[in-house]
């Protein structure tokens, strides 16, 4: 790869965006960001509850995003370009909240913590994007708190679903037993099966046996 398409690959993530190649070249140089290729048959890359010491961009490629609490597990997709929870970079924990695994091939570009230090510290078009998608992601979860209150069970459905998403793609696959989700928005089950039933016959979802699958709008 020569540099140029190295620089028009880079600058396409989020963060790296309005940096000018010389930085990005010196990174590279210096050897303070390296590129890591994927297949999908390694298994999870990242998993929840792992200490994060890098910020992890994915330049090519899918991922496969794995949230899972008691009773459920949402597994969504991560498509190129995206950057892997930045935000487990400066929280108390500094831990994954997700589990991450390629399906399909493709290429990270991983900067140790220590370098997105100096960065942030020295670039002022870095810590501007930083700031940027910390600010949006707070202002989203603000908006989640502030919707009007749920009339009917299909709203209270993908009421549960976005309070849970990490990301904004579609589809997204949620394995949960009917009696589950029915005690997660206070109905019985047989109300939760009749409007999963009107959900699939709309288009919004798909059934299958203990998985709903929440199609693409």
């Amino acid at each position: 790869m020569t540099s140029s398409d190295f620089y028009l690959q880079a600058t396409a993530l989020p963060l790296l965006q309005g940096i000018s190649a010389e930085h990005i070249l010196q990174m590279q140089e210096r050897k303070a960001m390296r590129i890591v290729s994927m297949e999908p048959e390694e298994g999870d890359i990242i998993q929840e509850g792992q200490h994060c010491r890098t910020l992890t961009m994915l330049m090519e490629g899918t991922l496969a995003c794995t949230t899972q609490d008691e009773g459920w597990t949402l597994v969504e997709e991560v498509h190129a370009p995206a950057i892997i929870e930045e935000e487990a970079l400066w929280s108390l924990s500094q831990r994954y909240n997700h589990t991450y695994r390629p399906i399909s091939e493709g290429r990270l570009m991983v900067i140790d913590r220590h370098h997105v230090m100096q960065t942030m510290l020295h670039n002022e078009v870095f810590r501007i994007n930083m700031l940027t998608r910390m600010s949006t992601r707070l202002e989203r979860t603000y908006l989640c708190g502030q919707l009007h209150p749920t009339t009917s069970i299909p709203q209270k459905i993908e009421r549960f679903l976005l309070s849970i998403a990490s990301t904004q793609t579609w589809p997204k696959r949620l394995h949960i037993k009917m009696t589950t989700l029915a005690e997660i928005v206070g109905e019985t089950r047989l109300q939760v099966s009749r409007a999963l039933r009107q959900m699939e016959d709309e288009g919004h979802i798909s059934l299958t046996r203990e998985k709903i699958t929440f199609l693409e709008r």
